[in-house]
């Protein structure tokens, strides 16, 4: 299969393209940073794509790139995204947080559309457990005059707005197979957990990039029979979300805003 991973120059992205790799799948390798993103590339034998989430003309400019590279294209997976410890803007005007984990998702995937459902595609988000610490509130995505507590509420609201996502496009989609999942506490840059003087009994105590990436190599290459939708954490089916993350009404409205906050952003 063609499998394209984005935030894929590290942590479980690049673990996950090792490993489904190694199962014999062609993969692309998306990332922010050049050098590490061509490093994985070279790594897997595939080709690499350098896009700033940060940037909607880069997610727009990725998406036809991608398009025009790949006649089908069988699994989509956003893992690009993590934690912003101080609350920052994008060159778009848009809160880190939500732009590069739910926002740049959705405009890439909306894009690649026609390639996916051609394709009949699966797309697969990284979501976490962590959706149980935020709130979804369509109308400001950017949080303005909430506490901000080093990004860990609005890593939780962008996670559980993945998790959403991944139930719409079930909903919208038919031609399509989407999946969202927790990958589990894993030591990688993400979370600064592989740097420090205590990194090395931290990631005695939690997963490795690939042990965390093995959800993500089991949605993309494998026999999955739970319904489009299904949100995975370890063996369990839609275990330790939020009321919320499972209210179709509420992922109705995430996907009005969306759309409305795209159309007036970037060209």
């Amino acid at each position: 299969m063609l499998i394209v991973i984005t935030g894929a120059s590290s942590g479980i992205g690049r673990a996950g393209a090792v490993m489904l790799h190694e199962l014999g799948h062609d993969v692309v390798v998306v990332g922010r940073d050049p050098a590490r993103t061509a490093a994985v590339a070279t790594e897997v034998g595939g080709e690499s794509f350098v896009a700033d989430f940060d940037r909607l003309d880069d997610v727009r400019e990725l998406a036809a790139r991608l398009t025009d590279a790949y006649p089908r294209i069988d699994v989509l997976a956003n893992n690009a995204g993590g934690v912003v410890a101080r609350r920052e803007l994008t060159a778009d005007g848009v809160e880190r947080t939500w732009q590069s984990n739910v926002l740049a998702p959705f405009v890439l995937t909306n894009a690649l559309l026609p390639r996916l459902r051609a394709s009949r595609s699966r797309v697969i988000f990284t979501g976490s457990n962590a959706n149980r610490w935020g709130v979804v509130v369509p109308d400001d995505p950017n949080r303005d005059g909430r506490p901000w507590l080093r990004g860990l509420p609005a890593y939780g609201t962008a996670k559980r707005a993945d998790i959403m996502l991944a139930r719409q496009y079930a909903k919208r989609e038919p031609e399509l197979r989407s999946f969202s999942f927790h990958p589990g506490p894993v030591a990688t840059r993400f979370g600064g957990l592989d740097r420090g003087p205590l990194a090395p009994l931290i990631r005695r105590a939690i997963l490795t990039p690939e042990q965390g990436a093995r959800l993500l190599v089991m949605l993309a290459s494998s026999d999955v029979t739970a319904p489009s939708g299904t949100y995975f954490a370890g063996r369990h089916w839609d275990r330790g979300l939020a009321r919320q993350a499972l209210d179709d009404a509420a992922g109705d409205r995430l996907w009005a805003a969306l759309e409305a906050q795209a159309a007036s952003l970037g060209r």
